[in-house]
């Protein structure tokens, strides 16, 4: 099956991002700012702000993929209280809508109306200036970074783990020791003991 992609250029999607997400304006009172007060903001987005809450419609990926960022901001705030994508209210309440679809039209123009489907099923209380959900956003962002930063933490161990037995295949103990001793608290039966036996031969 061929698939027909459209690129929009910037005018094409900044006018369909404000076609589609009229109702943060004629609904709910979001108003877009004549000024963003962000330094470097996305020339290709949009901002909607009702405060605290910013939403920020943006094409990402180089022209691939839009998303929409919620911004927590008092007034008077330079950078925001919190920041995150739609992503993790999406993932925590409905994350069937996460399934990837292929048609064989794709672009950003065809996104916006999925996005739009998304917000009003995910983000209604957040849409109306209820914060309450922010400390679930928090955690499981936190969840997330904190399982990110365990794979990393393995594949370095793994890559250290091959290492450390080139380095005792060539009775390199010193190198051993080095190579496995950051990794402790992940070391298997295997490598606790090639850690121990390089230990002991440093030490005669």
């Amino acid at each position: 099956m061929s698939v027909e992609y459209h690129y929009p250029d910037k005018q094409e999607l900044l006018s369909a991002i404000r076609h589609e997400f009229q109702f943060l304006v004629a609904e709910l009172g979001f108003v877009e700012p004549r000024q963003r007060p962000e330094q470097y903001p996305n020339p290709y987005s949009v901002l909607y702000r009702k405060a605290p809450v910013e939403l920020i419609v943006e094409g990402i990926n180089y022209g691939g993929g839009v998303d929409i960022e919620f911004r927590i901001r008092e007034e008077g705030d330079e950078e925001p209280k919190d920041r995150f994508s739609i992503y993790w209210l999406t993932q925590m309440r409905r994350p069937d809508l996460l399934d990837p679809a292929f048609p064989n039209k794709r672009g950003q123009l065809l996104q916006l109306p999925k996005l739009v489907h998304t917000l009003r099923l995910v983000a209604v209380d957040l849409l109306g200036g209820d914060l309450s959900v922010l400390p679930d956003i928090r955690n499981a962002i936190r969840k997330a970074q904190i399982e990110g930063e365990q794979h990393s933490a393995m594949t370095e161990f793994l890559r250290a783990e091959a290492r450390s037995q080139e380095a005792f295949r060539a009775q390199d103990y010193a190198s051993v020791v080095s190579t496995l001793g950051p990794f402790r608290d992940f070391l298997n039966p295997s490598s606790r003991k090639r850690l121990e036996i390089a230990q002991h031969r440093l030490a005669l």
